[in-house]
C-alpha cells in the first residue's frame, strides 16, 4: 500500500452498493490514464487501467471491458505490483498536453 501512496494514487474507503461490501481504493490520474486497485482484502482486489475520460469517479465497481486497456484480479499485492509494471499506455505522453 506505501509502494502505491509513494507512486501518487490516492487512498479512500468506497462501497460497493451492489453487494454492500467496503473496499480501500488507490486511484490515480498518470499520463492520460486512469489507474485504480480496488482491496477487498490482501487476498482479493482488482485493478485496472482505462483511458481518463472513460473513468468514472463516482462508481469505480463498474468498469466497461470494451473501455478497459488493462485489468487484472486476484490478492492485492500481485495485482498491484502488475499495475505498477505495466509500460505507458500507447498514445499517453508524459509532455502532451491537452
Amino acid at each position: 500500500m506505501k509502494l502505491l501512496l509513494r507512486r501518487g494514487f490516492r487512498r479512500t474507503v468506497v462501497q460497493d452498493r451492489f453487494t454492500c461490501v467496503n473496499a480501500v481504493m488507490f486511484r490515480r490520474v498518470w499520463r492520460g490514464t486512469n489507474e485504480t486497485v480496488l482491496a477487498y482484502s490482501e487476498r482479493e482486489a482488482l485493478a485496472y487501467r482505462v483511458a481518463e475520460q472513460d473513468a468514472d469517479p463516482s462508481d469505480p465497481f463498474v468498469v466497461d471491458p470494451d473501455l478497459t486497456m488493462w485489468q487484472c484480479g486476484g490478492e492485492f499485492l500481485d495485482v498491484a505490483n502488475q499495475l505498477l509494471e505495466l509500460p505507458v499506455a500507447p498514445g499517453h505522453s508524459t509532455f502532451e498536453r491537452k
